[in-house]
């Protein structure tokens, strides 16, 4: 049975997509493998250095389909090796002759790390796909609520009026970084493994430089000469990559779940109609795709840490960092992908209201635009008396509950710098949102541009 909520099938997929289980699931891994013997075999045979029938056949016979996994699996009850059983299945299902020629010169990290290469590249297409997605949504949701106002908060408190297209354009333009990120990633993670137990070819033999290459074109990889069996850094780069990422998604389904708090209900994450949310509450609405994203992404920040700290090995191989590796980066892989899936649909299916939006702007209508009041007041006692001088009405009217505008008129000391009709602003704190429609339009306009140079797909 099912253990990890990966593989739950009863409750499937709800810290996972079936894309990336189905990138990530044991057949899948075993089958990358096997590609990777495949190549090895097919780039041996052509440099004549196993027989040509001999890469033919294990070419040909490299796949999950003319595998015995049943004695596969005998064979990792008596093995602590990750591939040594599967390459007996492989060697088993050629003839014997030829299935000596399995694997030749070739170590078990080189086979591990170019099947998790493989399985990175097709993260990052994926990623890459539904983060331009997530782009879209958002420029269309920035886009329509460009002017309408809200009030920004800082500390946890009522601030200034903004907009809320102001607020997407910010998560806009951080998933626009990422999609940078990304392509930058797409760049460097593509270089595959084969250079033999402690890097130095010694068992390909003096063509294993050519076998390398060649190797890793027939995985649609490149290659380097020198291993990286113990240099890290590039997986550590998108561990890290992914993690930031991660956090920027889980401020957007915090912010989301902040805002449909029933005292503020300016936002609700969409629901499945009819479906049940609490147990024994039968009115309540949960944000629970936001709060799952959120928990997902404090568990992507923990496994990237491991990643990064495995960068630091010993000598020239070191299985404690590595597996530590190994077995995070699925499971950062599987979360991110879930994370962007989930942020996808709740923002696509978002409800926006601005009547709220408004009538909590109205909450502190004078008070939310006392920066205002500062300045104009400024203009005649100087900003530094001027923010005294209000501080000590503001906080005498969030006392009282007095009218902000009818205590600033009435003030013997500044009262007769103001008029009834000067300190209409007062009235109307939707209209103090400063550039904001303006600081949308541009960042909109420019993510627009980058867009139309953005390959379609990696």
């Amino acid at each position: 049975m099912p253990v990890h909520p990966f593989d739950y099938q009863i409750n499937p997929h709800v810290y996972s997509t079936p894309e990336f289980e189905n990138l990530f699931d044991e057949q899948s891994t075993f089958q990358r493998w096997l590609d990777f013997e495949a190549a090895l075999a097919t780039a041996q045979g052509r440099l004549g250095v196993i027989p040509e029938d001999a890469a033919l056949e294990i070419a040909a016979k490299a796949k999950l389909e003319y595998i015995d996994l049943e004695s596969v699996q005998a064979g990792y009850a008596k093995s602590r090796n990750s591939v040594v059983p599967l390459l007996g299945g492989l060697r088993r299902a050629c003839s014997k002759k030829n299935g000596e020629y399995v694997h030749y010169g070739a170590t078990t990290q080189d086979v591990l790390d170019t099947g998790e290469i493989l399985a990175l590249r097709a993260t990052i297409t994926l990623l890459y796909r539904d983060l331009r997605t997530l782009e879209k949504v958002c420029l269309e949701l920035a886009a329509k609520h460009r002017a309408t106002p809200m009030a920004a908060r800082s500390h946890g408190q009522q601030a200034l009026p903004t907009t809320f297209g102001l607020k997407v354009s910010v998560w806009t333009s951080e998933i626009r970084r990422h999609i940078d990120r990304i392509l930058h990633l797409n760049s460097i993670i593509n270089c595959g493994q084969l250079s033999g137990a402690v890097g130095t070819y010694a068992a390909l033999g003096p063509m294993g430089i050519k076998i390398a290459k060649e190797t890793m074109a027939n995985l649609g990889l490149e290659y380097s000469p020198l291993s990286w069996h113990t240099s890290r850094d590039n997986i550590a780069e998108l561990a890290s990559d992914f993690a930031i990422m991660a956090m920027t998604l889980a401020k957007i389904a915090n912010e989301i779940f902040q805002l449909q708090k029933t005292e503020i209900g300016e936002l609700q994450e969409p629901s499945i109609k009819g479906a049940l949310a609490s147990s024994t509450m039968p009115h309540k609405q949960n944000p629970v795709i936001c709060q799952r994203v959120v928990a997902l992404s404090k568990h992507i920040r923990s496994l990237s840490s491991t990643v990064v700290e495995s960068v630091a090995h010993e000598h020239e191989r070191d299985p404690r960092s590595l597996w530590a590796e190994w077995l995070a980066i699925p499971q950062i892989c599987i979360y991110s992908g879930n994370m962007l899936h989930s942020v996808v649909n709740v923002l696509t299916g978002l409800t926006v209201r601005p009547e709220r939006m408004l009538e909590n702007l109205y909450r502190q209508k004078y008070l939310i635009t006392t920066e205002w009041l500062l300045f104009q007041l400024s203009k005649s006692l100087g900003k530094t008396k001027s923010l005294e001088k209000l501080h000590q009405l503001s906080e005498h009217c969030n006392e009282t509950g007095e009218n902000l505008k009818e205590a600033v008129l009435a003030d013997k000391e500044i009262g007769a710098y103001f008029s009834e009709e000067s300190l209409e602003p007062l009235d109307h704190p939707e209209n103090y949102t400063g550039l904001a429609t303006e600081i949308v339009d541009q960042t909109l306009a420019e993510i627009q541009k980058q867009r139309k140079t953005d390959p379609t797909t990696l």
